[in-house]
């Protein structure tokens, strides 16, 4: 299996260092991913639009993974595109469908990127969450193997928020929709002990504060309330935005509700990293 790596709209908050994480974590575990030579952020972002020029950005993003990448052999999967962003990948997921199932919409993408020599093939890639990969391809044994630095006295709240845990995507991201538990499976094959949590395939509320930021800070404040009736140390989420909006959202929240909420908020690759000891220049989020 080879593994093509696109950050997304994630990249930004993997500037520097903190980009080789994901990818350090899985060369530990004998897995190789081969970044993408497709500049940009997020190449789905606008797919929601319907417009033919953020669908080619889908397209030209798949074509240039599958033309790297090449195509699996006889009886071999297709390579993978693999996002570490939640949103990315249902966004490239939903998109590289779309074009699959829709030849009107492809042709229009291959015009887009004829001149690029490329062509959207449908199924020459799949797109795969990190979550999935590390959880599928290696397993928690194999994780379990592998740390060098048990996470002991870690009360962990596993968090997967809203976007893998949907149905209607080719491929999983968070296992079963209805209860997810392969982070729970990793964070305790870490060392860590893993709290239930209700609340683990809820929203964020990223989407909900460009339109209500009262909305939004309700959704963060019942996630971390429901992460300190648990006595949980960190909240670890499979996705560094919603990492990102979990972190920020504390200091709304405790203006608004009157709370002194000061949870650690975590991505998991970046446990991996501690537990395994990789060396990625020390850099923690």
């Amino acid at each position: 299996m080879r593994y093509g790596y696109d950050p997304g709209c994630s990249r930004p908050l993997e500037d520097g260092p903190r980009g080789a994480v994901p990818r350090a974590v899985a060369a530990a575990l004998g897995l190789t991913f081969e970044e993408i030579g497709v500049p940009g952020d997020c190449a789905p972002r606008e797919a929601a639009m319907n417009g033919i020029p953020a669908y080619a950005r889908v397209g030209r993003l798949l074509s240039v993974a599958a033309r790297q990448l090449g195509a699996g052999g006889l009886g071999t999967a297709a390579p993978a595109v693999v996002s570490p962003c939640s949103a990315c990948f249902r966004n490239l997921s939903r998109a590289g469908l779309s074009l699959a199932r829709h030849p009107d919409l492809r042709e229009q993408v291959d015009e887009e990127i004829a001149a690029e020599g490329l062509r959207f093939e449908p199924g020459a890639v799949r797109v795969r969450h990190l979550l999935d990969v590390l959880y599928e391809d290696a397993g928690p044994e194999a994780i379990r193997a592998r740390v060098k630095t048990p996470l002991q006295g870690l009360v962990a709240a596993p968090y997967y928020g809203c976007l893998t845990t949907r149905p209607g995507l080719p491929d999983p991201a968070a296992g079963d929709p209805a209860n997810p538990t392969r982070l729970d499976e990793i964070l305790s094959a870490l060392g860590a002990v893993v709290v239930p949590f209700p609340l683990k395939a809820h929203c964020c509320g990223g989407h909900a504060a460009a339109s209500s930021e009262e909305t939004a800070t309700s959704l963060v404040h019942r996630i971390l309330r429901c992460a300190a009736e648990r006595n949980a140390s960190v909240i670890v989420t499979v996705c560094p935005v919603c990492r990102q909006n979990l972190e920020s959202g504390q200091e709304a929240v405790n203006r608004r509700f009157r709370t002194r909420f000061s949870i650690p908020v975590r991505y998991f690759a970046d446990l991996l990293e501690e537990a395994f000891e990789v060396k990625t220049f020390g850099v923690r989020s």
